[in-house]
C-alpha cells in the first residue's frame, strides 16, 4: 500500500475550507470584516500589538475551519510549531500585510542550525487573500536563514499562489493601519474591559477609556 503523503491532511483541509469560502458568500464577508475590524483597530508597527494580531488570526482562522465542517483547535498558547490542530495534523499561521519584504516563520534562538520550516502553513496576505504552502510544495530554496529567523521570500509565495490557484482563497485582505495615533493598543484595550467593572476607576479615566481607533 502506498504511504501517505506529507501534508496530504493539510492540503485536504485547505481544499475543503476553499470550497466552503467560495461557495458561501455570508461567509467570505464575515471573514473579510473580522480582518478588517482586526487591522483596522491594531497597527501591527507597535511591537505588543504584533503578538496578538496574530494571535487573533489563529481565533479567526479556526471559526472559519470549523465553519466549513473540520474539527479545528486553536493550540497556539500550547504548542510551539503550529497554531491549528486538525484531526491527524495541523496549521502553522502568518500574516503579512504590507506587501513587501519577507515573512517570519520560525524565531530561531542562539546559532541553532536545526530550525527550518516544517508545517503547512495559512498565510493571510494583504491583497491578495488567504493561500497555502508547505515545504514540499514551494521546496526549502524558498526559505532562508537571518540572523535570528528563518523567513520565507514574499515573492516566491506570491510567484506560486498566482501559478497554483488551487492554493489561494481570494477575498479582501486590508493593509494593517499605520496610524499609530488612531490605533488601538491591546494594553489599553484588555483594561478598558477590565474596568468597565470597577466603576470608579472607569470614571476617573474619563475620556481615555474611549477607544482612539474608530
Amino acid at each position: 500500500m502506498a504511504s501517505i503523503q506529507r501534508f496530504t491532511v493539510e492540503r485536504h483541509a485547505f481544499a475543503q475550507l476553499k470550497r466552503g469560502v467560495e461557495s458561501d458568500a455570508g461567509l467570505k464577508q464575515e471573514i473579510e470584516y473580522a480582518l478588517d475590524q482586526l487591522l483596522g483597530r491594531f497597527a501591527t508597527s507597535v511591537r505588543e500589538n504584533r503578538f496578538v494580531v496574530g494571535g487573533a488570526l489563529e481565533v479567526i482562522l479556526t471559526a472559519a475551519l470549523r465553519a466549513v465542517g473540520i474539527d479545528a483547535e486553536d493550540v497556539g498558547i500550547s504548542e510551539e510549531r503550529i497554531d491549528i490542530r486538525i484531526p491527524s495534523g495541523g496549521f502553522s499561521v502568518k500574516g503579512h500585510f504590507s506587501g513587501a519584504g519577507n515573512i517570519r516563520l520560525i524565531n530561531v534562538l542562539g546559532d541553532s542550525t536545526q530550525a527550518e520550516w516544517s508545517e503547512g502553513t495559512l498565510f493571510v496576505l494583504h491583497g491578495i487573500g488567504i493561500g497555502y504552502a508547505d515545504p514540499d510544495l514551494l521546496g526549502h530554496e524558498a526559505t532562508k536563514r537571518e540572523k535570528d529567523a528563518v523567513v520565507l521570500r514574499y515573492s516566491q509565495l506570491k510567484q506560486f499562489l498566482n501559478a497554483n490557484p488551487e492554493y489561494l482563497i481570494p477575498l479582501q485582505v486590508p493593509a494593517a493601519t499605520k496610524d499609530k495615533i488612531r490605533s488601538d493598543l491591546v494594553s489599553r484595550a484588555v483594561a478598558r474591559e477590565i474596568l468597565r467593572g470597577a466603576p470608579t476607576l472607569w470614571n476617573a479615566l474619563g475620556s481615555d477609556a474611549t477607544p482612539t481607533a474608530e
